[in-house]
C-alpha cells in the first residue's frame, strides 16, 4: 500500500509539534512538497522489506498455559526441536517472552502486544537449536520488561518457588522459576537493569548478564541499545557457562557488538579455585537505602568463606556507586522515549531493523497505549518532559557521565579481578495486588539498585546463590572487566565449591 499523502491539517499539526511556526503559505507549499517526496517511499515499498532468513525447523504455534502453572512461570508451551547432536543435545530450554521464536506468539508480558507472532527466530534461539537444545516454551515476564520484582505481567505475577506469597523478581521471573523448579535445564533471560540477576537471586539460581555485546540481541525486544543484554539463567555455573559458550559470538546484524567479539570456552575454563581471585567488596553495595541487614550478613558470610578458602577479599570504598543509579536512570528515561517513539526500535544505528515488529508495535501502542503499566508511562512522560523542557541536555550529561563511570569501575578492576556486593539489597517482595500507582512504582525498582549501574557500563555480572534468610534465597553478585566473563563465572563456581560435598 502506497503512503497516504498528507493533508494541510496534517502538516500544520506536525509543524506545531516541531515548533516550526509555519505560515499558511508554508503549510500549503510543504503539503505539496511532502506529497512529492513520498515517491521515494513507494520505491522502498516496491523493493520489499529486508527480512532475516526464517528457520526451516518444524514447529507449531504451541498453546497458552492455563493450568498446572501455580507460579505463573509460563505464557506459551511449545516444542521446537533442535539439532540431533551438539553441546546442548537433550536440553530443554525456556525462552523469555520478549525473545522471538518464529511462529510462536510473543507477548512481552503485555496485553498491549498480545497476539504478535514473529516470523523469525532471535539469533540466540537459532544458536541454541543448532547446539541441540529443544525450546519448550515462552516464559512469563514483567509487562514490557519495565519492573524488577515480577508483579506487573498482564498474565499474572511471577511467584517465588520458595514461597508463593512472595515474588520471583523480574523482569525474567518466569525463566528463573522454570529453572528453579526443574521444568527447564536452562533458560534465556534479558537484562536492561537487573532483569536476569534479580530473579536469579530471589529464586536461588545462577543468572549471568554477559558483557554488553558479547551475546547478540538480534530478534529480541529491548528497551535501549546501549543497555540491552541477553544471557542464561541456570541451576549451576557450569550449565550457565556451557550455554553462554553457545550463545556468544559475532552477529553482523547486531549494532551493539564490537567489530571483533572475543569468545572463550567458558565451561572449560572453570576451575573453582578461589586462591587466584582478588575481590573488591564495594562498601556502597551494602549501604543503599533499600538495604536489608540480613541480606548483607548472608552475602558477607559467603565472601568471608571465599576469603577463608584462599581468595583475596578487600573492603573498598567506591562513592561513584552511590550515584550510578541516578546516571543510569536519567539516561534511560529519554532513551526509552526515543525508542518508543521510534516504534520500539529507535533510529541512528547500523544493523538489522525488525520491520515486522516496528509495524505491529506502532499499531499496538497507538491503539492500546493506555494499557501500558505505570512504570512505562512514568518513564515515557519523564523522558518526554525533560527532552522538551531541557533540550536533552540532562540526557547528554548522563551519557557523558556513563563514560566516566565505566572508566572508574575499570580503574578499580585494574587492581582487582572482581567486584562483589549483594545482587539485590532486598529479600523477595511480598505479592501485593491492587497497588496504587505510587506503591506500584515504589515497589518496582528498589531491587535493581546494585544491578543497573552495570547495564550502564556493560561490565559482565553474575548472580550466584549465597544462602537463605527465613527460607528465601539471597544472591551475591560478581562483576568483572569487559569480556572477562570467564573470570566472573569462575568466581561463581568458586562459591559453589564452598558448599560442595
Amino acid at each position: 500500500m502506497a503512503p497516504r499523502p498528507p493533508t494541510e491539517d496534517d502538516i500544520r499539526d506536525l509543524g506545531d509539534q516541531l515548533h516550526l511556526d509555519l505560515s499558511p503559505a508554508e503549510v500549503a507549499d510543504f503539503t505539496e512538497l511532502v506529497t512529492d517526496g513520498l515517491a521515494s517511499y513507494e520505491t522502498v515499498r516496491e523493493l520489499g522489506r529486508v527480512s532475516r532468513p526464517t528457520t526451516t525447523r518444524e514447529r507449531g504455534p504451541g498453546h497458552r498455559v492455563r493450568e498446572g502453572d501455580p507460579l505463573n512461570a509460563w505464557i506459551t508451551a511449545c516444542t521446537v526441536q533442535g539439532a540431533d547432536d551438539g553441546p546442548l543435545a537433550g536440553w530443554d530450554v525456556a525462552v523469555k517472552d520478549n525473545v522471538a521464536v518464529a511462529g510462536v506468539e510473543m507477548t512481552c508480558g503485555s496485553q498491549v502486544v498480545e497476539g504478535y507472532v514473529p516470523n523469525h527466530d532471535a539469533t540466540v534461539v537459532d544458536r541454541l537449536l543448532d547446539a541441540g537444545a529443544t525450546v519448550i516454551g515462552k516464559t512469563n515476564m514483567d509487562d514490557m520488561a519495565f519492573t524488577g520484582n515480577g508483579h506487573s505481567s498482564a498474565f499474572g505475577p511471577t511467584l517465588n518457588p520458595h514461597d508463593p506469597a512472595y515474588l520471583s523478581g523480574g523482569s525474567s521471573g518466569g525463566s528463573a522459576i522454570a529453572v528453579a523448579t526443574g521444568e527447564a535445564d536452562v533458560a534465556v533471560g534479558a537484562d536492561q537493569g537487573g532483569s536476569i540477576r534479580v530473579p536469579a537471586a530471589w529464586c536461588g539460581v545462577v543468572g549471568h548478564k554477559p558483557t554488553h555485546g558479547l551475546v547478540p540481541y538480534t530478534g529480541i525486544v529491548g528497551i535501549e541499545n546501549t543497555i540491552d543484554h541477553v544471557g542464561p539463567l541456570a541451576p549451576d555455573v557450569e550449565t550457565a557457562a556451557k550455554t553462554l559458550g553457545v550463545m556468544a559470538g559475532k552477529d553482523p546484524d547486531d549494532p551493539r557488538q564490537p567489530e571483533t567479539v572475543p569468545v572463550a570456552d567458558y565451561a572449560d575454563e572453570l576451575t573453582g579455585d578461589p586462591t587466584d581471585l582478588a575481590v573488591a567488596v564495594l562498601e556502597e553495595g551494602f549501604t543503599r537505602p533499600e538495604a536489608d541487614d540480613d541480606v548483607n550478613d548472608a552475602v558477607r558470610g559467603t565472601l568471608d568463606a571465599l576469603a577463608d578458602a584462599g581468595a583475596t577479599v578487600d573492603e573498598v570504598a567506591f562513592p561513584w556507586h552511590d550515584d550510578a543509579v541516578d546516571v543510569y536512570s536519567v539516561a534511560l528515561a529519554e532513551a526509552t522515549y526515543a525508542a518508543m517513539t521510534g516504534e520500539g526500535l529507535g533510529h541512528n544505528w547500523k544493523g538489522w531493523y525488525n520491520t515486522q515488529w516496528a509495524d505491529a508495535f506502532g499499531k499496538f501502542r497507538r491503539e492500546q497505549g493506555g494499557d501500558l503499566p505505570p512504570s512505562v508511562k512514568y518513564t515515557l512522560l519523564l523522558g518526554a518532559y525533560t527532552s522538551e523542557a531541557y533540550h536533552s541536555t540532562y540526557y547528554a550529561e548522563a551519557m557523558n557521565l556513563r563514560t566516566e563511570l565505566t572508566a572508574a569501575y575499570d580503574d578499580l578492576l585494574a587492581e582487582y579481578d572482581l567486584l562483589a556486593m549483594p545482587t539485590t539489597p532486598q529479600l523477595p517482595h511480598e505479592w501485593v495486588p491492587d497497588q496504587d500507582r505510587f506503591a506500584f512504582l515504589d515497589d518496582a525498582w528498589g531491587s535493581l539498585a546494585n544491578c543497573s549501574p552495570f547495564n550502564a557500563t556493560g561490565h559482565p555480572a553474575l548472580s550466584v546463590p549465597a544462602g537463605t534468610v527465613d527460607g528465601l534465597p539471597v544472591g551475591v553478585m560478581f562483576v568483572g572487566a569487559a569480556f572477562d566473563d570467564a573470570t566472573v563465572l569462575d568466581a561463581g563456581r568458586a562459591v559453589e565449591t564452598l558448599t560442595d560435598d
